[in-house]
């Protein structure tokens, strides 16, 4: 953790700072935070449809069902936050929303990055540079996205952020303070301790393989490591006592499933110009600074193979955003600090007076650069809230319309088979749901993943009353997902009828086609030939069809 600086020093003492130059960068962060809660108000419309998972978990869970996906059904830890379901748990059990209590959770954690990066920052990489890193984090779109949609994204990468700065401090920072921090990751996301254990040894590796240091390093070690391992510790020996098993059910179904480098170039292509500052600022760094560079790594490495799913505008990142912002501050520091060493030069006499005005005009630079840094990413802010926009009113508004009709128009205890399996299970009413990716079923603890003919072959083995099927065409079954081709083309189906296509808005290209149990098997839906999305990351290839579209036989 020991590198010489390579770029002019943006790493100035928080008390070598002019008053006229603190007094800048606070004003500057005040508008990034104001800047922050607008974007979180503009995008408020937005909620992922897997946070409704973990609301279903929570509700069960306050209504004294247990951890199950369905009231009566067996245990299973289909969600993998399990602080945030508890938080919510105990919303609705005094009578809060449990979604609207997981959203302000984001919000406020989100903010909180903002503040950290801004005022622990400082010790970091000065108070330029810190200056420049909140304007980053909070002009984000994507961070605000995923700060509204109601998961754990921003408090992650609150507790990421405050743990990764204590330990980046020039003086080590206060290592039991780190480990308390860092303990709560473990119960906010799977990879948590992973991402501790990198950052906690590049923190004291070097001091433990030099003579003279190694007793402190160790006892900083086992201070800010083996708190989180004991964290991992107990909720590992609860997960065993609740659902017999050692990881959530998330880390099996998305773990090896997806393209090799797929989430790492979406992360890339949609923050490239904030990411090549980083690297420049990275470069510039000394010492543990290099530090806020490792959960970055530790999360590109991570990202090989794993399945892009619920990740829209990277969300598999985000919790590394605020330190990538912080190492982009860096290069923008430097930029500022060869600015005040202008005006320095410039303005000889009144030295002191021009360096004042030199440091505040720095910081203002440092915000704007950032701003503008910002503004030019392809995850921009007009093209967040265009999509979140498209989201709710084509897929959410489909899926409330599909939960309406099971309640409208089926009994209390019809089962239904559904994959997109986030806000109809929620809503329906407390029907049994049936997830057919499997996702919220305990049985992928043994068989693993399985291809879409294995998943069709369960879910119908299973009897449901109803099949829920998304379809790009209302018309006609062009099915979204191999597994609901699977599903469709199974003997079983002949046994259903369609009875409703719940829809969004007109041009919407997602439909849910809902075919009840009971009808002659020739009313079934036919596929057509278009299947874009077969032989994808699901697994399977893609099944012969007859390449015939035939209507559906009409609307219920």
């Amino acid at each position: 953790m020991h590198r010489p600086s390579r770029a002019p020093s943006s790493q100035t003492p928080a008390g070598d700072v002019p008053e006229p130059a603190r007094r800048a960068a606070l004003a500057v962060t005040v508008v990034a935070c104001l800047g922050y809660l607008s974007l979180c108000w503009a995008l408020r419309g937005f909620v992922a449809d897997d946070s409704w998972i973990s609301v279903r978990y929570a509700e069960n869970l306050a209504a004294g069902a247990g951890p199950v996906w369905n009231p009566g059904g067996p245990r299973v830890e289909g969600y993998s936050n399990p602080a945030l379901v508890g938080l919510e748990a105990v919303a609705d059990a005094v009578g809060w929303s449990a979604l609207g209590a997981a959203r302000a959770v984001g919000v406020l954690s989100g903010l909180v990055c903002v503040l950290l990066v801004h005022r622990a920052g400082r010790a970091v990489v000065g108070p330029v540079a810190a200056t420049a890193g909140a304007v980053l984090t909070a002009v984000s779109a994507p961070f605000a996205l995923w700060a509204v949609g109601g998961l754990e994204t921003t408090a992650t990468a609150a507790v990421l952020t405050a743990g990764v700065l204590q330990l980046a401090r020039p003086d080590g920072g206060r290592a039991g303070l780190a480990g308390a921090l860092l303990a709560v990751l473990p119960w906010l996301r799977p990879e948590g301790l992973v991402v501790v254990l990198a950052v906690v040894v590049a923190s004291e590796a070097p001091a433990l393989l030099r003579g003279g240091h190694r007793r402190r390093a160790a006892r900083r070690l086992a201070l800010a490591g083996g708190v989180p391992v004991l964290s991992q510790v107990a909720l590992e020996g609860l997960r065993l006592i609740v659902y017999g098993h050692a990881l959530p059910n998330s880390v099996l179904y998305k773990s090896g499933t997806g393209e090799t480098l797929g989430v790492a170039l979406k992360f890339a292509d949609e923050s490239l110009p904030v990411l090549l500052l980083a690297g420049a600022g990275l470069l510039g760094l000394r010492h543990r600074g290099v530090l806020l560079a490792v959960p970055a790594l530790v999360y590109g490495i991570g990202s090989v193979g794993t399945l892009d799913s619920a990740n829209p505008f990277s969300r598999f990142f985000m919790p590394v955003w605020p330190q990538v912002a912080l190492l982009a501050g860096v290069a923008v520091g430097a930029v500022a600090t060869l600015a005040v060493r202008w005006v320095r030069s410039a303005r000889a006499r009144g030295a002191g007076h021009s360096v004042r005005r030199g440091a505040a005009a720095a910081a203002v630079l440092a915000g704007a650069l950032a701003l503008a840094a910002a503004l030019v990413v392809p995850a921009d802010v007009p093209r967040v809230s265009g999509w979140q926009e498209r989201y709710m009113g084509c897929r959410a508004a489909a899926r409330q319309e599909a939960a309406r009709w099971l309640v409208d128009s089926t009994a209390p205890g019809t089962s239904f088979a559904v994959s997109d399996a986030g806000y109809v299970p929620a809503r329906a009413g407390g029907r049994t749901a049936i997830d057919s990716f499997m996702l919220n079923d305990p049985l992928i603890q043994r068989t693993g993943p399985l291809s879409p003919r294995q998943r069709a072959d369960v879910v119908h083995a299973r009897r449901p009353d109803v099949l829920v099927l998304a379809s790009r065409d209302p018309a006609t079954f062009d099915p979204v997902y191999p597994t609901e081709r699977a599903l469709h083309e199974h003997p079983a189906a002949g046994d259903f009828r369609l009875r409703h296509v719940a829809s969004g808005e007109p041009a919407c290209g997602y439909h849910l086609l809902l075919l009840e149990r009971s009808a002659p098997a020739g009313a079934r839906v036919r596929a057509s030939s278009r299947c874009t999305t077969c032989g994808s990351a699901a697994g399977g290839r893609p099944p012969r069809v007859d390449g015939r579209r035939l209507a559906v036989g009409g609307r219920g």
